[in-house]
């Protein structure tokens, strides 16, 4: 079966999760993040950014080391718990005593040794950072020429398997000078790897540079400012699981990279550096915060686009460490692959052999539910237990089985259908050349149908008008109606499966079953197809018990109340009548109906109504009218009558039944006439006037 081949692959696919699988899921978690972000709330986690304002106020950045060291100094004296620096001081600062003396030689020779005899800016910087608690940035550099230096190794205890095959690996580190690298408490990488599609959704939490194990700025910072003197990575067989520090978990995916959960960029995370600077903002109200230090300004800044749009660098960290603080982390562990694999099979298979794809409406309904099941599961994973569960692949993947299944249905019905009509061919050509036999069947067939139609000036209520014209090969079908008291009128027209003299039998016995209900259950109109649907059905199964075909017959029957005008109709497979009024367009009677009678046992069938207004005209017709062919096999079509019925004479029923019928035969112009031409035409005129 095709749709199962499809649904193999596609779990394939996901096993082996290609870039493009990967990239709709994180479009997948975008849209969630996007749809439930997290709720800022004020925590001890500030960024003081070097911004637009302090650039205007303080000129253009790089600034000299001892304008950072004043910074970091005015930040020392609020007592933060930690600093975290999002700046790497590579190179030597050229406005420091020493280079600046040496980048002019126009300077007098005493003011050199002034400026030789002061300290550096390095040395002044890294004074000032002792007095906090400090982390510094580094990068991860895939760079061998670096030339290495020493720095601080944060110890990482190790737990369960090697992580290092599961890490991402760079073999140097871009550092700060080693005279300002003394003044550190600890190293953070600020290693985002972006993902393919340029957005950061993920940071990770460790990486492998120089041969060790480097944990990332927000987590050093943890640590750092609790006082911890180690780290530890926890990995399973499928991968990294997590890093715990003291009580703390912070969980990973298998490549150790955390999920921030975001919210949007608000103001409050941030302190101009000049409000420190020139005094504006009270460092006392970073006592015992988490402080990073770094850039927002445009131009200088790493802007970073992540799920809730573009934001510096520095807050992506804020953010990491808000989130592990509140334990708000985004979950992605390696076992939800193999649950998502599971639901893509599961998914396929229930649309597989589960769907009714007889009934398109119903497949498709359910095929909507499925979707809005695995868009509910993915939102509902995400805002209880924030796991980051794909419901993308799963939907596209059902989705995909679904039309193969859907195409390959409609195949085979069709192919059915073709079959169905070949074979009503054959049985057509063997019936036309029984002429004693048909000539037999239209004299039953005629001889049963009432020929005096009520009308004025008998009636001044309603006038009826019917006409059939049996085929050479005649077929099965029927009128009738019959007054259930003075003021009720039953009609009703019906079209029998099959031809020749089984079909008009079958008629007759029709006629007799439809009538003999009629009267019995009057206006109980469900009632009446009930006991007619239990007898055809009898009688079709005793032409099967004798080796001919089983036969149906559809049927439209209506009462119509002629003091008011209310029609209750029901219909078991027939065309749907025209209502015909001066002046407006036709339009059809609404039909729920059922199937034919014969073809489903104990069916229910509905009562429905219309109100007719006074001059209105039901046309009824069998297929005959519809399905008329010309010399090029070309058929009328519902189309063309419903055309033709709005240029109709709508103030006679009889008239209405001529026009249609002359307008059929000049369409056909000589072709032979495959089946019955039946038309039924009743026209209320309007309640009988009691004076």
């Amino acid at each position: 079966m095709p749709a199962l081949v499809l649904l193999a692959l596609l779990v394939i696919v996901r096993a082996l999760d290609p870039g493009f699988v990967q990239s709709l899921r994180l479009r997948g978690f975008d849209f969630l993040e996007q749809l439930a972000p997290r709720k800022y709330q004020p925590l001890p986690v500030q960024i003081v950014a070097i911004d637009d304002k302090s650039l205007a106020q303080y000129g253009q950045w790089p600034w000299s080391r001892a304008r950072v060291a004043q910074l970091v100094d005015k930040i020392a004296s609020g007592k933060p718990s930690v600093l975290g620096v999002d700046i790497i001081f590579a190179e030597p600062d050229r406005l420091s005593p020493g280079r600046l003396a040496d980048s002019d030689p126009e300077i007098p020779a005493d003011v050199v040794g002034e400026l030789s005899r002061l300290p550096s800016h390095e040395s002044v910087l890294a004074d000032a950072l002792r007095e906090v608690p400090t982390v510094l940035a580094v990068a991860a550099s895939n760079e061998t020429s670096l030339a290495r230096t020493p720095s601080r190794v944060t110890m990482i205890l190790e737990s369960g398997a090697n992580p290092r095959p599961f890490l991402f690996t760079h073999p140097e580190l871009v550092k700060s000078l080693p005279e300002i690298a003394a003044a550190e408490r600890g190293q953070g990488s600020i290693d985002s790897e972006k993902d393919r599609d340029g957005i950061t959704r993920r940071v990770p939490l460790f990486i492998v540079a120089e041969g060790h194990l480097v944990p990332d700025l927000a987590l050093e910072m943890l640590r750092v400012g609790s006082g911890a003197g180690a780290l530890e990575i926890v990995t399973g067989k499928e991968g990294v699981l997590g890093a715990r520090l003291g009580s703390l978990f912070v969980p990973t995916d298998r490549h150790g990279q955390i999920y921030p959960y975001f919210t949007p960029s608000y103001d409050a995370r941030y302190i101009s550096a000049a409000d420190l600077l020139d005094g504006s903002y009270d460092p006392a109200r970073l006592n015992g915060a988490a402080v990073l230090l770094g850039s927002s300004a445009l131009g200088l800044t790493d802007q970073n686009q992540t799920p809730l749009g573009l934001m510096p660098g520095v807050e992506v960290w804020a953010q990491s460490l808000e989130s592990m603080l509140t334990g708000n982390l985004l979950r992605r562990p390696a076992t939800l692959n193999a649950v998502e694999i599971v639901i893509v099979l599961a998914a396929g298979l229930v649309i597989i052999f589960a769907l009714p794809f007889s009934n398109p409406r119903i497949a498709g309904a359910a095929l909507l539910g499925i979707i809005v099941l695995l868009f509910c599961a993915a939102l509902a994973s995400f805002k209880i237990s924030k796991l980051l569960l794909d419901g993308i692949y799963p939907t596209l993947s059902s989705a995909l089985v679904f039309g193969v299944m859907l195409s390959e249905n409609l195949r085979v019905a069709e192919a059915g259908r073709r079959r169905l009509a070949s074979e009503l061919q054959h049985e057509r050509e063997i019936e036309a050349r029984m002429d004693g036999e048909l000539n037999a069947a239209r004299s039953i067939q005629i001889g049963l149908l009432p020929r005096h139609f009520p009308g004025p000036p008998e009636r001044n209520d309603l006038e009826v008008f019917a006409s059939i014209e049996p085929a050479r090969m005649v077929g099965g079908d029927l009128y009738d109606f019959v007054f259930l008291d003075s003021d009720h009128l039953s009609f009703a027209i019906a079209d029998v499966s099959g031809k020749g003299v089984p079909a008009a039998l079958f008629m007759a016995m029709t006629k007799e079953v439809l009538h003999t209900a009629t009267l019995r259950y009057r206006k109980q109109l469900d009632r009446v197809f009930s006991e007619a649907n239990s007898k055809i059905s009898a009688a079709s199964e005793e032409l099967a018990a004798g080796g001919s075909n089983m036969m149906f017959v559809t049927v439209f029957a209506g009462i119509l109340d002629l003091t008011s005008g209310v029609l209750v109709y029901v219909n078991a497979g027939h065309d749907s009548p025209f209502v015909l009024r001066a002046g407006l367009k036709p339009e059809t009677l609404p039909l729920a109906g059922g199937p034919p009678l014969g073809t489903v046992d104990d069916f229910q069938y509905s009562i429905e109504q219309r109100q007719l207004a006074p001059g209105e005209t039901v046309l009824a017709f069998t297929d005959g009218v519809t399905e008329a062919q010309d010399t090029a096999h070309a058929l009328y079509s519902g189309a063309r009558l419903e055309r033709l019925l709005a240029a109709a004479p709508a103030t006679d029923a009889k008239a209405v039944v001529d026009f249609v019928r002359d307008d059929v035969h000049r369409f056909a112009a000589g072709a032979e006439q495959a089946d019955d031409i039946t038309l039924l035409a009743v026209r209320w005129l309007g309640p009988v006037s009691s004076g």
